[in-house]
Order: structure tokens, then C-alpha cells, then sequence
């Protein structure tokens, strides 16, 4: 498996999605620990590799059609 620039891109904000909850949780009375560290390192990752072939490959079919309706004088009903 290739790794992308995006794929990083989308852990990093995935990651500190999750260590913004925990701080939350820990707010409220939660402890940190290793192995919540760990299963939040994995969550991320699970997350990442949803985005990677789940959605990422919608979001290119989706631009690719934008892209191939333009190409064929397909407008968005707007006036020239």
C-alpha cells in the first residue's frame, strides 16, 4: 500500500480529533493511559483507511463526473 501525502493529512486531523475527546473526557474525570493511547492510535488509523477506500474514491467519481458534464456543454442552467 502506497501511503499519500493526503492519507497523512487525514490521520494527523483524525488523530487530533480523537486527543481533543480525550482531553474532554478527561475533563470530566477520565485518566490517560497507554493503552488508551494505543486504541486511539489505531482508531485513527482505522479511520484513515476508511477515508482512503471509502470515501476518497466517491469524492474523485464525483469530480470526475462534474468534470465530464462541463466537458459536454452540460451547464448548471446559469446564463452566459
Amino acid at each position: 500500500m502506497n501511503l499519500r501525502a493526503a492519507d497523512l493529512t487525514v490521520f494527523v486531523f483524525v488523530l487530533g480529533v480523537l486527543l481533543s475527546g480525550m482531553w474532554l473526557a478527561q475533563q470530566f474525570g477520565m485518566e490517560w493511559s497507554p493503552t488508551l493511547l494505543a486504541i486511539v492510535a489505531v482508531v485513527s488509523a482505522v479511520w484513515t483507511a476508511y477515508y482512503r477506500f471509502g470515501v476518497a474514491p466517491r469524492i474523485d467519481a464525483s469530480g470526475a463526473d462534474d468534470d465530464a458534464r462541463n466537458e459536454t456543454g452540460v451547464g448548471d442552467g446559469a446564463q452566459e
